[in-house]
Parts: C-alpha cells; structure tokens; sequence
C-alpha cells in the first residue's frame, strides 16, 4: 500500500498563522512581506510590511502595473509609509541585501537572515529541508524564484500523486512570470518523490496562497540560466544556530552569500 506523508519545518505552524491573516502582500513588497512573518511568528516584533520595505530599501514603481501582479488579482496598495519610487518597473522589489539589513535593524537580535546561493539542484534542496526538519529550531526558508520556473498554483490532486509516485507528469504551466519570494514551509512524500509544501503572497496563487511544487522546479527557479540574474533562498533563524547554518551550506556546496536578483539596493540606486 502506498503511503503518502506530509512534513512541515519547525516553527511553520506559526508562519502561517501569520500568513493566513497577513495577506495579501503589498504591491511590490513580496521580500518584506516575508521578513515580517518572521519578525511576529518567530521573534514576536510588531511590526508592518512597510517598516521591513522601509529598512531593506525597497523600490516602488512610479505607476504600479498590472502585469506585476498575478492575473486577476487587485493587489494592495494601502501603504503606511512612503516607501522609495521610480519610474523603471523592471529593477524595483527588494534587493537580498536590504532583506538581510532589514533583519538585522529589525529583530532585536533574535533572528537573522542567512542567505544562501549556489548551483542549485532537487538533491540540494531535499538536504536542506531535511536538515532543518532535524535541527528542530523554529525558521523560515525563503526563495527568491523566478515564477516562469514553477508549476501554476492550481496543481490537480492527480498530478500530483502521479509525481509523488514516481511519474512525471505535465504540470500547470506558470501562473505568471515575475522575480518573487515564496516561502518553503514543509514537503510531502510519496513512494519516490517529494513535492515541497510552498506558501505564496497571493491567495489567488494556488488554494489560499498555498501550492505544491517539484524540488527540481525551484532549483531552475534559484538558478535562472536562462537569466543574468539569479535567485537564491534565506535561512531566517536565531542567532544562536547560525554557525549551524553556514557549516550545512558548506556542506551543500552553497555559499551564505548575496545574489543579483535585479534590484539594486537603495543605497547604490544612483550610483
């Protein structure tokens, strides 16, 4: 009999009770969306999507487009900060690096951002989802993907057990096409394959924010070769496992460094 299970990572219970009540996220602050589950589920801070995109330096277009947003879906606009503006759509989010700054301004010393990138593959990421699951420590993995990569939200529940058993399937095409953060809060595993459990931005991805999608779809999704920028992920976690965090990356061959999604840091934005 096949048996087919779910694991989710320490501390995801909270993350997405956070999730749940927290989207959607606000135009063009995906990054910081992010951060500030962590900051309430995982360091109890009070804190607003604009605060964390106020201190990574997060970058709004001048005039907010739709083709920034999934199809059919508004977006959100309610900002409480001005937030910088520019009139290229194409370079504006959040850069990695203000998401590590933010972290640092934000979290009272409670958590840090360990950023990870490398030659991404499915082993790589079965390893650190694992390895996490058995460190025990309450994190949250964040990956900066390219959406082209990944498999459309709405994935049928025959599709895929057909891949959890071991078959590949066709899955749904890309529900847009956009540099994004989504966050990796668990997997389920089947007889041959794990699909990772993903939390996205947007209730109208997947069901309620949430899909399932292929290791290897993620990994193209970090490496982007088809791409001069890349992507990579976030460990956010305490302080006091970070050296844990950089020795399994070592291990990975990953490197706890910072990638070029495209967005500069507000800092170098005139230079």
């Amino acid at each position: 009999m096949s048996q087919y299970t779910i694991q989710m990572l320490p501390g995801s219970e909270a993350l997405l009770a956070e999730h749940a009540s927290e989207m959607p996220q606000k135009n063009e602050l995906c990054g910081a969306f992010w951060i500030t589950l962590a900051l309430r589920a995982l360091a109890s801070v009070k804190v607003e999507q604009d605060h964390v995109g106020l201190a990574a330096g997060s970058i709004l277009s001048t005039v907010q487009i739709s083709e920034s947003l999934p199809p059919n879906d508004g977006g959100r606009a309610d900002y409480i900060l001005e937030l910088p503006r520019i009139d290229d759509s194409n370079i504006t989010g959040t850069s990695p690096e203000g998401l590590v700054v933010a972290t640092n301004e934000l979290a009272d010393s409670k958590l840090v951002a360990i950023p990870l990138r490398g030659e991404w593959t499915a082993e790589i990421l079965e390893h650190l989802l694992e390895a996490l699951v058995d460190l025990d420590q309450p994190a949250l993995l964040i990956a900066n993907s390219a959406t082209r990569f990944l498999w459309g939200g709405k994935t049928e529940p025959a599709t895929a057990i057909e891949f959890l058993s071991g078959q590949n399937p066709q899955g749904p095409s890309p529900d847009w096409n956009v540099g994004h953060y989504i966050g990796i809060m668990g997997w389920a595993q089947g007889s041959k394959n794990k699909l990772a459990i993903c939390a996205d931005t947007y209730r109208s991805i997947g069901w309620q924010g949430m899909h399932l999608q292929p290791l290897a779809r993620i990994a193209d999704s970090l490496r982007r070769d088809d791409s001069e920028f890349s992507g990579g992920a976030f460990v956010v976690i305490s302080p006091s496992h970070e050296a844990i965090i950089r020795n399994l990356a070592a291990k990975l061959t990953l490197s706890c460094e910072l990638w070029d999604n495209g967005t500069p840091y507000i800092k170098n934005l005139d230079s």
